[in-house]
């Protein structure tokens, strides 16, 4: 299990880079091709629309190919496509590839996130905060080799360098030891078995899928809102220049990847629910408090507490969401993390509306709703959870009378 963890790790590493290192490209992308900035957008959709596709496809895939071969699909569509962006080929053939690339990394981040949340036996959030720590390093050290590369004007090379680490992330995951390998395949077929056996929700979970489906969502929205706007944010508030305000975003995912090294173990000390919780006010009050503060310093101290907050929201309520619905790890992991996908295409779109139509504190005055939003989806989960344990007990009471 250990080299299995490990290994996941790596596969965490290797998403948080794709999911950044077009982003970090297009300032040089764009121009080589021509194009504006409507195609970067459009290009970043379709990598969106192809990791849409592999987390759905990734629960089905599981069961006709086992998570080995599945895993190492998904490595060789990476790479081959990474290898490929390399030379440069047309416009169109960018597109194309950039759907496979969506495409592989939405069928590692369900798979190995519900592998990790059903076969930890204890300290799932530990786990899972471990793997969302690589997740970050990926896409914080992404882009300064990006900035390497075309400082030294060969940007092209950053593909070159994302196929290389998904080659080696290849030949270590096929060549895992026997004794790894079997133990993959057993826990695969414990996985088949009780997807069988649990075919659908009941409507106890049905509610509750429901509602984590909106907290993802909206979480999601607001994640990717703070690390795509914040430097405007910054200009138009703090009328600081474009470089030091794209500081926030590195800012951001440092205060990110220091609190995903505790919030495993904190979320275990204190219960899944009560961190939520003070996650979420944490994060509503630093966002708001950026509305009333006008130093440079303190914004980065705000945005550096927002950081902390946030980390452990994604992967702590992807553990208890999985908690309270057992037996449908692989379906629920899958069916939420693609809800996030959505949410932050969606709500992205709303967060760059509002920079356009209104002032700046607007935009912030949104990013905050969102936060209010997920405090609600919180306490209704709680609530329905506590409603229907509720009655089940009352049943089963009255059961027993009779």
């Amino acid at each position: 299990m250990r080299r299995i963890f490990a290994l996941s790790c790596g596969f965490y590493l290797l998403i948080g880079i794709t999911s950044v290192v077009l982003g970090a490209l297009l300032p040089v992308l764009l121009p080589y091709y021509e194009r504006g900035y409507s195609d970067g957008g459009f290009l970043l959709f379709l990598q969106f629309l192809g990791f849409l596709v592999g987390v759905m496809v990734s629960p089905s895939l599981t069961v006709r190919m086992g998570r080995k071969w599945m895993l190492a699909l998904a490595l060789v569509c990476i790479t081959a496509a990474y290898l490929l962006l390399g030379w440069l080929p047309s416009w169109s053939i960018v597109l194309l590839l950039t759907i496979i690339v969506g495409f592989g990394s939405g069928i590692i981040e369900p798979s190995v996130g519900a592998f990790t949340i059903e076969f930890t036996e204890n300290q799932k959030a530990v786990a899972m905060s471990k793997l969302d720590v690589f997740f970050a390093l990926g896409a914080l050290l992404i882009p300064a080799a990006a900035a390497l590369f075309i400082w030294l004007d060969q940007w092209h090379l950053t593909f070159f360098a994302v196929a290389v680490s998904s080659l080696i992330l290849i030949l270590l995951w096929v060549t895992m030891p026997q004794a790894a390998a079997q133990y993959l395949e057993q826990a695969g077929e414990n996985t088949t078995a009780r997807g069988t056996n649990r075919a659908s929700y009941s409507k106890k979970h049905l509610g509750l899928l429901t509602i984590f489906i909106v907290f993802f969502f909206v979480y999601m929205g607001l994640e990717l809102g703070l690390m795509n706007f914040l430097p405007s944010i910054l200009v138009e508030r703090l009328e600081l220049n474009e470089s030091v305000a794209s500081l926030s975003v590195s800012i951001l995912w440092i205060a990110m990847i220091v609190g995903r090294l505790f919030s495993g173990k904190i979320a275990e000390a204190v219960h899944y629910m009560p961190f939520l919780i003070w996650s979420t006010v944490g994060t509503l009050l630093f966002t708001v408090s950026m509305i009333f503060v006008s130093g440079q310093w303190v914004t980065y101290v705000l945005i550096f507490g927002t950081g902390l907050f946030m980390s452990g929201l994604f992967c702590i309520a992807l553990v208890y969401a999985n908690v309270l619905i057992p037996g449908m790890t692989e379906k629920t992991t899958s069916i939420l993390i693609a809800a996030g996908g959505i949410g932050g295409a969606v709500l992205q779109y709303l967060t760059g509306w509002s920079m356009s139509a209104w002032p700046v504190a607007g935009t912030i005055i949104i990013l905050a709703g969102f936060c209010l939003l997920l405090l609600l989806t919180l306490m209704l989960s709680h609530l329905w959870n506590i409603r229907n344990n509720s009655l089940g007990a009352a049943f089963t009471q009255h059961t027993k009378e009779v």
